[in-house]
């Protein structure tokens, strides 16, 4: 290996916390205690890794424990979804240090996008927070080609498709960029917060205005060969539905249970008669009615809301339940805006993906909420520019400066031109 190259690895154990000490790293990697030695003394100088308390003695003198230098330079994370935006700048841990969450259509546009981004960024970035930028991450509701870091024929993006989103972000803020699905980013958040009890093969669920999926697979974000992996949305629930979904389609899963279905079914109770919450909140609405007031209709008792949720939590479950079987996980986790009314949505889904799989399937899996209070993306998003920036290719054209200010240009001369092919994160 190389100096980068085995630099590299320990940074990646000790970020994980599977080595944190010096003999744990020679253990690991079954590099020799010198080697182990100097690239640690390397990162310290560096100051990317500090050193902590001892670490419980085994026998001779303990070794100090080792972590990420977390304050060293921050992250901004970027999630954009159909109807919203999150924004938060982050430490190298992901920490969450600054952010902000606004309603906003992601169909306005890359441009009006930006220019939000730009805006909402230059509150959060400081002047004590600005000069510690190392990277911007944002995740998209779409298919992404992750690089060229292009949305490709997104089905909800109009005008997104091709757009030179990481260019123009590297343009900007002068600083790498990477630019992925906000579901995986997502799920590759929840699992770094909860790896020890999840399990190395997870799946996320993100029940929002639209439906998406991450799936972490022996601890590696999975994209698919194209980058099109974990578009449960627009997986067809049924057949000969006449109902038509945002992407063309017709009976996508989307079209029956995201978030902006089950406005429109809410609606039509309105109208119908069905429901005087619905009726009253369509009445004193200045358009139509949205996901948020089904959830609020759930949560004050209302049988039409807690119907349409529970409709929507059968028919995830059931497109799930064929995942669950194929891809056998030891943990999903339900986020978004219906997994907030909790047990609603969460027992429908469980019951259906048990009723529908194997037992050796479900015997043990666990499905659950997060606990990150919305925050898996942004955490994500910071996991994922760290992995990057720390990879071999990356290191040597940086590290010896301390800051990797300047963007993607600096070092693509030296960087492995099939580098951005190869599985990572």
């Amino acid at each position: 290996m190389t100096d980068h190259q085995t630099l590299s690895l320990i940074l990646g154990l000790i970020r994980s916390g599977a080595a944190v000490t010096r003999p744990d790293l020679a253990r690991r990697t079954g590099l020799g205690r010198t080697i182990i030695t100097q690239r640690v003394d390397h990162a310290i100088r560096a100051g990317l890794v500090t050193e902590g308390e001892p670490a419980p003695s085994t026998g001779g003198r303990p070794s100090r424990t080792l972590r990420i230098a977390s304050d060293r330079g921050v992250i901004l994370g970027v999630l954009f979804g159909a109807s919203q935006l999150h924004a938060a700048v982050t430490d190298l841990d992901g920490t969450v240090l600054a952010d902000r969450r606004m309603a906003w259509d992601i169909e306005a546009g890359p441009e009006a996008s930006l220019d939000l981004l730009h805006e909402v960024s230059a509150q959060l970035l400081t002047p004590q927070l600005a000069p510690r930028l190392w990277s911007v991450c944002v995740g998209v509701p779409g298919p992404v080609d992750f690089a060229r870091g292009t949305a490709v024929q997104p089905p909800i993006m109009a005008g997104w498709h091709a757009f030179p989103l990481r260019n123009r972000l590297e343009a900007h803020y002068d600083v790498p960029v990477w630019i992925d699905n906000d579901a995986n980013l997502m799920a590759l958040g929840a699992w770094d917060r909860t790896r020890q009890s999840a399990g190395d093969n997870v799946l996320l669920v993100k029940a929002s205005t639209g439906i998406g999926l991450g799936l972490i697979s022996r601890g590696r974000l999975h994209r698919g060969a194209r980058g099109s992996a974990g578009d449960l949305g627009h997986t067809i629930v049924a057949e000969e539905s006449r109902v038509r979904c945002r992407c063309g389609k017709y009976g996508c899963l989307e079209a029956l249970a995201g978030g902006w279905a089950l406005g429109r079914d809410a609606r039509a109770a309105a109208l119908g008669g069905r429901s005087s919450f619905l009726a009253e909140r369509l009445d004193a609405s200045d358009g139509p009615l949205a996901v948020t007031d089904v959830l609020e209709g759930c949560r004050s008792g209302d049988r039409v809301c807690t119907e349409l949720i529970t409709r929507a939590g059968e028919l995830v479950g059931a497109q799930l339940a064929t995942l669950v079987s194929v891809f056998n996980p030891s943990t999903v986790y339900l986020t978004g805006l219906l997994a907030q009314v909790g047990e609603v949505f969460r027992a429908p889904v469980a019951d259906t993906v048990a009723r529908r799989s194997l037992p050796l399937a479900v015997d043990e899996l666990v499905i659950t909420g997060s606990g990150l209070d919305g925050c898996e993306g942004v955490i994500g998003a910071a996991a994922l520019a760290v992995d990057e920036l720390t990879q071999p290719d990356m290191l040597g054209r940086w590290l010896s400066e301390g800051n990797p200010r300047g963007g993607r240009a600096r070092w693509a001369e030296a960087a492995d031109p099939a580098s951005a092919a190869r599985p990572r994160r």
